[in-house]
């Protein structure tokens, strides 16, 4: 158990469904790759596409992109932490349109949640940082007390000793209707043959929902209760 986890992932996502929608599953996963024809696994073009505009501008642009973004190099010199989720297919398919404005690695707080009428993507709300108004003198015993506080009580990631780990608010950031689906698997992705649970798209795209598991079981489990 890990102490610095977000309140559970069912728990959080019940208050974001609309009247009379029923949660069938829900997990966080916080870090996105894409396996799609012409992308890195960051969703950065790769280098090879940009050189079909034959310029060595647009390779130098593609370098560029790549390095701002975390991207890796084709030699595998820097590779992507291990994903959550997978997105399969091709540019512009329904798996890519859907997150493609996500950042690949979201914060402890996305979460996946499949429903009766949709898959949805849920983050956190982070509230703009506002003005502070108190004098000097105010702000110095404020520190002070805080500082007092880190020194004697026991925080694990957001959460801390004493307190009840509280239910975030979160927006909706990515959804794709059930009517879009056409079908649940277990498979295994890649070539370490990793079991994941295998969203199908009507259009042939998908997506691979690893969800930092290994055990196969688990997989066949989520996938009756997805299509209980």
């Amino acid at each position: 158990m890990n102490l610095g986890y977000p309140l559970g992932a069912a728990s959080q996502a019940l208050p974001s469904l609309h009247p009379g929608e029923r949660l069938l599953w829900a997990a966080y996963g916080r870090t996105l790759n894409y396996d799609v024809r012409g992308l890195d696994p960051w969703g950065v073009p790769k280098k090879s596409v940009l050189g079909k505009l034959g310029s060595g501008a647009a390779n130098f642009a593609g370098d560029m992109v790549g390095a701002a973004l975390g991207g890796g190099d084709d030699s595998g010199a820097s590779n992507p932490p291990s994903p959550q989720v997978i997105v399969l297919g091709e540019q512009g398919g329904i798996a890519h349109s859907a997150v493609r404005e996500l950042s690949t690695s979201g914060s402890l707080s996305r979460l996946w949640a499949l429903t009766s009428t949709r898959l949805l993507v849920l983050e956190k709300v982070v509230p703009p940082e506002t003005p502070s108004k108190k004098s000097f003198m105010s702000k110095a015993i404020g520190f002070g007390k805080d500082i007092a506080a880190i020194m004697t009580t026991k925080t694990y990631g957001e959460n801390a000793e004493g307190v009840p780990i509280a239910r975030h608010e979160m927006v909706p950031r990515a959804e794709i209707p059930r009517g879009s689906i056409a079908g649940f698997s277990v498979a295994e992705h890649g070539k370490k043959r990793r079991p994941c649970l295998r969203a199908s798209f009507v259009d042939g795209s998908g997506m691979d929902f690893l969800f930092d598991c290994d055990d196969p079981r688990q997989f066949a489990w989520l996938h009756s209760v997805t299509v209980s």
